[in-house]
């Protein structure tokens, strides 16, 4: 049986401009996780999740074994194709997850094996609703983790990160790998996006492990120092937002946008100096980039009427103006959470700002950041 895990993220900076291949967004991982489980079995390969119940694939098993378990030819994949895993529903990244994987496992010439896979996260609230942490992501990683290991793959981080991310773009092509990124490499992190139609190309047309040694245009992949001046607060409106809508928005209209030149260069910019003034421990100056950060999304999102700042996120960001603190959306915006950016001596001022949360129908999330992580073993 093998157990692995994979934290939820926050962005920082950097959304929507990190779309663009090359583009800086900073995100932190949080301590809330998917849990994966594989473990080998006799019958047909099964997914389960605390969340989407269970889901049989019916494939038929061989007589082969691979130290002891029960295998399948290789010939015989569990999920088809892209197009089958995308269709799956609730499970279609756990199912593009195998789906890489198990192409892995075959161009390394080794028979893949029927399995049960269990899910389990605490990246939603008690009632379903989603919190806007990357649950997709943290779960698409953690079963990249757990069936790599269980079919004795060994991976490095950026390998991880690589196959998580092909698994992803096989079901939402536009996806930055934000999430991804920070769901494997854990505590704060500069990203940028490869190119990402560039990516999946190497995968079809070499398969897995050529495009897993392959260079990707546009990545960054930097772990950066807690900055151990600063206190991150987060708040969740209670209004789950639809990233791929709020993506598509975007992608549909920004070449007639006359400013996304602009709008990608400004980001630029402000990520580039966050990043500095975190690596030198300055959280005043940090704060101010967050808040340069809120103000060029807030004229992007006027611009393109993406609904990224709502009513609920704008008092967010108010109550922490109003005690000192540096406070913006995070992620997609239109719902979800925001962050508020406090400097450790005002941390006794936490209590009003939830108080102030509280009274504008912002829930408090109890959130730390994931360390960094090291190398796998």
């Amino acid at each position: 049986m093998i157990t692995r895990t994979a934290p939820g993220k926050l962005f920082v900076a950097g959304e929507y401009a990190v779309l663009e291949p090359g583009c800086p967004a900073v995100l932190v991982a949080v301590d809330r996780y998917a849990t994966v489980t594989v473990t080998a079995i006799n019958g047909p390969t099964a997914l389960s999740s605390d969340r989407a119940g269970e889901l049989v694939l019916p494939r038929r098993p061989s007589s082969q074994s691979l130290g002891g378990r029960p295998n399948r030819p290789t010939n015989e994949p569990h999920v088809e194709s892209d197009v089958e895993a995308a269709k799956s529903g609730s499970f279609s990244y756990v199912l593009s997850a195998v789906r890489v994987v198990e192409r892995l496992v075959a161009e390394r010439g080794m028979p893949t094996c029927c399995f049960h896979l269990s899910i389990s996260t605490d990246l939603a609230a008690p009632d379903g609703r989603k919190l806007g942490l990357g649950s997709s992501g943290a779960v698409t990683v953690a079963t990249c983790d757990a069936l790599a290991r269980f079919y004795r793959l060994r991976l490095g981080r950026e390998e991880l990160y690589r196959l998580a991310m092909l698994a992803t773009l096989a079901v939402a092509p536009d996806a930055s790998g934000g999430d991804v990124a920070a769901s494997v490499f854990g505590g704060w992190l500069l990203y940028c996006a490869p190119d990402r139609q560039s990516v999946a190309s190497l995968a079809d047309g070499g398969g897995i492990a050529a495009a897993l040694d392959a260079p990707w245009r546009g990545l960054t992949l930097q772990p950066l120092p807690a900055p151990v001046a600063a206190h991150l607060e987060v708040g969740w409106t209670g209004e789950p937002a639809a990233t791929t809508d709020q993506v598509r928005r975007l992608l549909d209209g920004r070449y007639r946008a006359a400013h996304h030149r602009t709008f990608l260069n400004v980001s630029t910019d402000c990520v580039s100096t966050l990043v500095y003034w975190l690596t030198h421990g300055d959280v005043t100056r940090m704060q101010e980039q967050i808040r340069c950060a809120r103000h060029v999304l807030g004229a992007l999102d006027r611009q393109m009427s993406l609904g990224w700042m709502t009513p609920r996120l704008r008092a967010l960001c108010a109550a922490a103006d109003a005690i000192g603190a540096a406070a913006k959306p995070s992620g997609a915006g239109g719902g979800d959470c925001g962050i508020a950016l406090l400097r450790r001596d005002q941390q006794h001022q936490v209590a009003e700002l939830h108080d102030r949360w509280k009274r504008e129908g912002v829930q408090p999330l109890d959130l730390r950041v994931h360390p960094t992580e090291q190398d796998l073993t």
